[in-house]
């Protein structure tokens, strides 16, 4: 099965609506509205499966200080659809270092890319450890000196 004709779908599962949600090497379609929306693996910062509500949710990285986008996907089990998407958003992380900033607490820095395409660009958000908050003065600099370390550490 391709998606458009362009990329073979690894793995799928019908939700409890009736619809499909399905991965590929290089992305997750997920339902926005009655289309699916492609989002690439270095875009999905986490999912967790919660089997009391029966419900996947997928969580999309953002730019710093917005909420996550978050994703809930009624399934009665994800199978090996939420397998893909474990495997798929752990190869996207090519790099991922907490840098103490305020005793043992700080910023954890992560360094994605498509796990498809060795050449895409690599893509860099920090977040801060809870109780760390962003108007603290100075902080948001601290984490920004952080983050240019670490990519300037790796060269990508």
């Amino acid at each position: 099965m391709a998606a458009g004709g362009r990329e073979d779908i690894l793995a799928s599962v019908q939700l409890a609506d009736g619809s499909w949600v399905a991965g590929s090497r290089a992305a997750v379609y997920l339902p926005e509205g009655d289309k699916l929306r492609r989002v690439g693996w270095e875009a999905i910062e986490r999912a967790a499966w919660d089997s009391e509500a029966s419900v996947l949710r997928v969580y999309e990285t953002t730019a710093f200080g917005t909420p996550l986008r978050s994703t809930e996907l009624a399934v009665d089990d994800p199978g090996r659809f939420g397998q893909l998407l474990r495997e798929r958003v752990d190869a996207s992380v090519l790099v991922q270092r907490h840098v103490p900033l305020v005793g043992k607490k700080g910023v954890r820095i992560v360094g994605r890319r498509n796990p498809a395409d060795r050449d895409a660009p690599v893509t860099w958000n920090f977040v801060l450890d809870k109780g760390l908050e962003p108007d603290r003065p100075g902080l948001i600099e601290q984490a920004e000196m952080a983050l240019k370390a670490v990519r300037d550490e790796f060269g990508i």
